[in-house]
């Protein structure tokens, strides 16, 4: 035994270690005789057990121990090899000081070990640990791991009772596939949870993740969104959300507080979207805006199951399609309870059926159930629309009505036409019926099996009829109505000129009867067969929308040249 630096130092040999036990019994006896001595001076009951006493850091091993009592308290010197115990967490260091009354001490070395359990390991260079509060904080190459991650980060605070560790200085989680970096971070080694503040960046082989605070379970490797979060996959696709949760493992997520996903000219956003990445299958709720650049097109709705596979959108709950023309300067409204539109491949001879798109495929649109919709001048409702981007042609069945101005349009299936999207022809097959209103229950008619009506400029020019046509048409002399020509015909062709009837040609076995205005009740004057459905007519836009309230914001103007959902950044631009 020796003095060292004001430190009494003791080694391990037989000589002081037999030292020491005559001076620790020595010590011993003085003192029983000093407690025998007051007893019989006076006496002093025993304190109560203090059940609260922390427990004190033990010293297990070490091949040097000094130790030096000064006016601030009790130290403890060990060198080489140092094996200590606080209540069930072991630490390792080269050496170490330790405060016995303020039950704290300093660890160095070029690993500090914290062990807890087979389930928890803690590195560092350096060590302060508290023992009354049971934490530690480590500097240096600091790092902390457990079966499912490692963290690293300068300076590590670990508490050996809840296992939660924490830096506030930056650091670094990696689980599996998964790095995780943020300016502070907690982790929850009893929850294998991680929560991240400041600068949170996630990364995995097939997308990076920006958020200013984050949620992430280790062992479930789910990242829990907080804030508002900036997802960016490998192909350059972006979803911003400010809630929700991304289960990395099974590449599941859910989306919420008005969500954005964009994938290259389409995107989506609503209050809610729930996103599996493996079947490229979406479903979004509330306020939901689907856009297409490429098709000019956006569909508002409250529920949209999206397929990306299949380039396969189903939209229900008052779904509204809205597109605009290419020069801007048209707009198309078309509303529907499901709106379905899909890719097809080019080979395939069944168009109705739901296939697989390919690299030549072609659109297709279907409207059904209280379909309407309502272009400039033009206007249709029907049951039901089918739309093929292979032919341009809107088929409407059951019940279809089309209006253009005042011209009406009916019959067992109506198929429009069009020519640089705009209506060039109209089909109408089984009881086709065409009624143009002239003045107050004065109506031109015409009537027959097929009927096709060429339109030009938006104005309906020429009318052909093929079987059992039938006309009316009111006859104007300055002004005023002089009469009313009715015809029936195998065929029949009638002309326009400013939505008047110019000219009609009557051929195969043609009759016709000219009967004067005093003869005629203009409101009974009708060929069999006659509706006027004027009162449901879709006039503005307004018409054609179910719930007004709900897409104001989407339609007040005239026409809508595109719906923003997304503020576009590049991954620099949020990296910076």
């Amino acid at each position: 035994m020796y003095i060292r630096n004001g430190f009494f130092i003791l080694e391990n040999s037989s000589t002081y270690r037999f030292l020491l036990r005559k001076l620790l019994l020595s010590g011993v006896c003085f003192f029983f005789l000093l407690n025998v001595f007051a007893q019989k001076s006076i006496y002093f009951p025993p304190p109560p057990k203090d059940t609260s006493r922390k427990k004190k850091i033990e010293i297990l091993k070490s091949d040097s121990l000094l130790f030096q009592t000064q006016e601030l308290g009790k130290y403890r010197k060990l060198i080489g090899n140092v094996k200590l115990r606080h209540d069930n967490a072991l630490m390792f260091c080269d050496s170490a000081v330790i405060d016995i009354d303020a039950n704290y001490m300093t660890a160095f070395g070029k690993q500090v070990h914290i062990q807890k359990g087979d389930s928890v390991d803690v590195w560092g260079n350096f060590l302060e640990y508290f023992g009354d509060q049971k934490l530690g904080r480590l500097t240096g190459m600091c790092s902390m791991r457990d079966k499912t991650m490692i963290l690293t980060t300068p300076e590590l605070n670990y508490n050996t009772e809840t296992d939660v560790g924490n830096y506030m200085s930056g650091g670094r989680i990696v689980n599996k596939e998964t790095t995780i970096t943020s300016a502070i971070g907690y982790y929850y080694h009893q929850k294998s949870e991680a929560v991240f503040y400041g600068d949170v960046v996630l990364k995995t082989p097939e997308r990076t993740i920006y958020a200013d605070s984050m949620r992430y379970n280790t062992d479930k490797e789910i990242a829990y969104f907080i804030t508002k979060t900036t997802i960016i996959d490998k192909d350059s696709n972006i979803i911003v959300t400010n809630s929700g949760y991304y289960d990395t493992k099974n590449e599941k997520a859910f989306f919420g507080n008005n969500a954005v996903i964009k994938k290259g000219d389409a995107s989506v956003k609503a209050e809610n979207i729930d996103y599996d990445n493996k079947t490229k299958i979406a479903v979004a709720q509330g306020d939901v805006v689907y856009s297409d650049s490429s098709e000019r097109t956006t569909i508002l709705s409250n529920y949209v199951y999206s397929d990306e596979n299949k380039s396969y959108v189903k939209a229900y709950k008052d779904p509204l399609m809205i597109t605009v023309s290419e020069d801007e300067k048209d707009t198309m409204y078309l509303s529907a309870d499901t709106l379905l539109t899909y890719k097809i491949a080019v080979e395939d001879s069944v168009l109705n059926n739901d296939t697989i798109s390919s690299n030549d495929s072609i659109k297709i649109l279907k409207a059904y159930y209280h379909m309407k919709m309502i272009q400039g001048e033009m206007s249709a409702s029907a049951d039901s629309m089918f739309y093929s981007e292979k032919d341009s042609i809107f088929k409407l069945y059951i019940n279809p009505v089309m209006w253009m101005d005042s011209t009406q349009i009916t019959g067992d299936s109506i198929y429009l036409y069009n020519t640089n999207k705009e209506i060039s022809r109209v089909d109408i097959f089984g009881n086709a019926f065409i009624i143009n209103l002239q003045d107050k229950d004065i109506y031109n008619q015409i009537k027959g099996k097929f009927m096709q009506a060429f339109i030009s400029n938006k104005k309906i020019q020429k009318v052909e009829v093929d079987g059992n046509a039938e006309s009316i048409y009111f006859i104007k002399d300055k002004g005023a109505y002089n009469g009313a020509n009715k015809s029936t015909s195998a065929f029949i062709t009638v002309s326009f000129e400013k939505d008047d009837v110019n000219r009609i040609k009557l051929t195969g076995t043609p009759e016709a009867e000219f009967t004067p205005m005093k003869k005629i009740t203009p409101e009974t004057f009708r060929l069999e067969g006659f509706k006027w459905y004027g009162d449901k007519q879709p006039l503005t836009k307004y018409d054609v929308i179910r719930d007004k309230s709900q897409y104001e914001k989407y339609i007040a103007g005239l026409p809508i040249k595109k719906v923003e959902v997304i503020e576009e950044k590049k991954e620099e631009e949020i990296k910076n």
